[in-house]
C-alpha cells in the first residue's frame, strides 16, 4: 500500500488522538490515587503503555516528516536536518520525563506532551503542508 500524503495526515491525526485520550486516562488514575491512594500499579501501568504508544508514534512521525518537509522546504536539507534534530530531542526529552510516576511530575508532562501535539498539527500536520495526495516515500 502506498502512503499519500492525506492519508499521513489523518494518520498522525488519529495517532495524536489516541495519545490524548491515553493521557487523560494518565490524569484520571493519577486524579484518584491523589485521592484515594493505594496501589499506582494500574497508573503506572497506564504510564508505560502511553510511553509505548508515544515512541511507536514518534518513529512512525519522524521517518514520515522530514522527506515531506524536504519537498516543501525551498531553503535546503540543512534546516529541515535542524528542525528534524530539535523536534526528536523534543520527543526523547519527553518520552524521559513520561518515566516519573510522581502524579504531579506527571501532569506537567502531559500538558507539555499536549502542547506539542498541538503545535505539530497547527504547523506541520496541515493541509497546506500536505498539500496534494501524491505518495511519500518514507524513510
Amino acid at each position: 500500500m502506498t502512503l499519500t500524503r492525506f492519508g499521513a495526515l489523518a494518520e498522525l491525526v488519529a495517532q495524536h488522538d489516541a495519545l490524548r485520550s491515553m493521557m487523560g486516562r494518565c490524569e484520571k488514575l493519577a486524579d484518584d490515587l491523589d485521592a484515594q491512594g493505594g496501589d499506582p500499579g494500574e497508573l503506572l501501568s497506564e504510564i508505560e503503555r502511553l510511553r509505548t504508544a508515544f515512541t511507536a508514534h514518534n518513529t512512525y512521525e519522524e521517518g514520515l516528516l522530514r522527506p515531506v518537509l524536504l519537498a516543501e522546504d525551498t531553503h535546503g536539507a540543512l534546516r529541515v536536518d535542524r528542525m528534524m534534530e530539535d523536534h526528536v530531542n523534543e520527543h526523547a526529552e519527553m518520552r524521559s520525563r513520561l518515566a516519573s510516576p510522581i502524579t504531579s511530575e506527571l501532569r506537567d508532562v502531559i500538558e507539555t506532551l499536549r502542547a506539542h501535539l498541538e503545535a505539530e498539527e497547527r504547523y506541520l500536520l496541515t493541509s497546506r503542508v500536505l498539500r496534494d495526495d501524491t505518495p511519500i516515500s518514507k524513510r
